[in-house]
């Protein structure tokens, strides 16, 4: 059984523009498809909640844990999932990855390096530790009961703006990272990457900033020379066959349809 799901979640960052995202998906791409819309709150004043060193630490655990029992109460074999923020990607990964007793691989698509620790970010938002999280629950406190990935389950595409430290753990740990200059030049690179994984289960983390802006601007913290359209085109369809999930995440409202949304939801509707 697949399911798809709208989590609007965009505490991970500063601002409501994710929410809107997803809304705007909701209202443009969505119509006469049945999916889950999780609860989501909009209330700011949550944000000045700290704890475990992330902002909104609160509304974050309660919204994660609820995204989590509800996966786990249809118990899905595949997950088409839409948002809001990366972070909301987190749930999905921890149950895909239970369910599967470890046998997943995900190739996390994305501009920015998500692999900071609480100790290690500058603004205590959790939008910039989500990958890092999935590898280390009982730091971050949040679905701390469910089974963490390894860097070793880990292919991180696409990136173009790391901090420090994750560039530090990237090479401390061995976690797989291409870039988009290795990815263009090189077609079956990641395949090959995925391939000696050995694993039987592949999870797509799309966050759209992966994306050239001059190609696709509609996200919120957009990073020049990034992967075009095609070529992400291309990527999920090397992997068709084999999908148990897909992930679309950082969207920004642009008022108006976009052709390359429209093609994604309707890859992610036919996994």
């Amino acid at each position: 059984m697949k399911e798809i799901l709208v989590n609007a979640q965009w505490q991970g960052g500063a601002d409501l523009v994710t929410y809107d995202g997803a809304n705007e998906i909701i209202e443009l791409y969505m119509g006469g498809v049945d999916f889950v819309n999780l609860p989501v709150s909009t209330d700011i004043a949550e944000m000045a909640v700290k704890k475990n060193g992330i902002r909104g630490f609160e509304v974050l655990h309660r919204q994660m844990q609820s995204a989590y029992d509800r996966l786990t109460e249809d118990s899905p074999d595949k997950l088409f999932a839409l948002g809001g923020g990366c972070d909301a990607d987190v749930p999905c990964l921890l149950y895909l990855n239970e369910k599967y007793r470890g046998d997943l691989t995900v190739i996390w698509l994305d501009a920015h390096g998500d692999l900071n620790t609480p100790e290690e970010s500058a603004t205590s938002l959790f939008y910039g530790m989500p990958l890092r999280s999935l590898m280390d629950v009982k730091c971050f406190g949040l679905l701390e009961n469910s089974l963490p990935l390894s860097t070793s389950q880990i292919i991180h595409a696409g990136g173009r703006d790391f901090d420090g430290a994750e560039i530090a753990f990237i090479k401390e740990s061995g976690m797989s990272s291409y870039t988009v200059q290795e990815i263009r030049s090189d077609n079956g690179l990641l395949k090959r990457a995925v391939d000696k994984k050995h694993s039987g289960h592949i999870y797509v983390h799309l966050d759209l900033d992966v994306l050239d802006p001059a190609d696709f601007p509609n996200t919120p913290l957009p990073v020049d020379g990034g992967l075009y359209c095609k070529e992400v085109s291309s990527i999920l369809n090397s992997f068709a066959d084999e999908l148990v999930g897909l992930g679309i995440y950082e969207y920004a409202p642009s008022g108006a349809r976009q052709a390359f949304v429209e093609k994604l939801i309707q890859f992610g509707l036919t996994l």
